[in-house]
């Protein structure tokens, strides 16, 4: 694709490292990037040398919040989406009614997806951009392939023709915004929720308020096989980011297990590894240190993210705040604080933009006394 068939898009970060990250997985998403801006006033001033085709705004930058360039890009007619800190119920977010929201921490290639759905419903790219963009994103799914068939090929010798299936049922994934309750306690249970892209949790709340987390869903994780044969559920399931998720009909999940034995063998034993993982979860809780606890943690989502290809050999995607690490490993948002510092300080992690790096993996491992063995990855838990 030439340059003039590309579309564009403003983009303000008023964080250097996160406007860095944002900038080069637009570009390779098949974007061109105006900036990133680290003020409205700079971003004014690419305005005025050219209209972008869509815009990705952080709102409050290092001038003050971009209001003055909401009205010109409105004025344009051009798309634009939040990317911010803020959260929607302040006084600033009036002036964004009706767009898209994005909460950070999230991940890159989740901004591009509501980018993507943006440009199409606003009808602004160019037809002969519109027309590469499925392109783009087979190469994008060939590449990394579909996380469920990952994970299932874990546990069990998969056929073509059960990778057919399970690519049907994952076929049309649905955007979900972060912090939404896919499900809550007491709703009666109407299907499996499927996680194709991002985080979400299963947590339980308090009268108080307060809030454990008992596990983490990443791309390739069913919630709750066999929640069709209860009345009601007994714990909420929440996105953590931005996700794409698929809603299973109870009868898909029982054609599955009855007449699809590679496949409901692979289900079986991912459930089992469910509450292998949440007994390695009470022990972290129950017996290990603050800083022991992340480490443990940190290992953890390194080794399930690597098993469906979505982690480096040793760096991934953490869409999490501090007060979703303290809800999951009980301790304060300020002791998750001092436990990150520590970390740092030993040389075990680095953690900029929202992308965990593991700098010294041993000596991570040693210290949370991480045995891979509940996950049940055999040569994939090899470091």
């Amino acid at each position: 694709m030439s340059l003039d068939q590309q579309p564009s898009v403003l983009l303000t970060e008023d964080d250097a490292l996160v406007g860095m990250d944002l900038s080069d997985t637009l570009e390779r998403a098949g974007y061109r990037v105006l900036g990133p801006a680290a003020s409205a006033a700079e971003a004014l001033i690419l305005l005025e040398q050219e209209t972008p085709t869509l815009a990705v705004l952080d709102i409050m930058l290092k001038d003050g919040p971009c209001t003055e360039l909401v009205r010109e890009l409105r004025r344009r007619g051009v798309a634009f989406l939040v990317h911010s800190g803020c959260y929607q119920d302040e006084p600033l977010a009036s002036e964004f009614h009706g767009v898209p929201w994005i909460s950070k921490p999230v991940l890159s290639d989740d901004i591009v997806s509501v980018l993507d759905e943006l440009s199409l419903s606003a009808g602004t790219i160019k037809q002969e951009a519109a027309a590469a963009r499925p392109l783009r994103l087979v190469e994008q799914s060939t590449a990394r392939g579909n996380p469920l068939i990952r994970k299932l090929e874990r546990f069990a010798v998969l056929s073509e023709t059960d990778r057919a299936l399970l690519e049907q049922i994952s076929a049309n994934p649905r955007l979900v915004r972060p912090h939404t309750d896919l499900v809550r306690e007491g709703d009666k249970p109407e299907g499996v929720y499927l996680v194709l892209s991002g985080f979400a949790c299963r947590h339980k709340l308090r009268a108080n308020g307060a809030r454990q987390i008992n596990a983490y869903l990443v791309p390739g994780d069913l919630c709750d096989l066999d929640v069709a044969l209860l009345d009601e559920m007994d714990h909420t399931i929440t996105t953590l980011s931005a996700c794409k998720v698929v809603r299973l009909a109870p009868e898909v999940i029982a054609n599955l297990l009855a007449h699809h034995p590679q496949i409901a063998r692979a289900l079986r034993k991912s459930t089992l590894v469910d509450e292998a993982t949440l007994r390695e979860w009470l022990m972290n809780v129950g017996r290990r240190s603050a800083i022991e606890r992340l480490a443990h943690l940190f290992c953890e989502v390194l080794l399930r993210l690597r098993a469906v290809g979505l982690a480096a050999e040793n760096s991934y995607e953490l869409p999490l705040t501090q007060v979703d690490l303290a809800d999951t490993t009980g301790i304060t948002s300020i002791h998750v604080n001092r436990s990150l510092k520590e970390l740092r300080q030993r040389g075990l992690i680095e953690l900029e933009g929202g992308r965990l790096t593991i700098l010294d993996y041993a000596r991570l491992r040693a210290l949370a006394e991480f045995r891979a063995n509940y996950l049940h990855l055999g040569d994939r838990a090899a470091a």
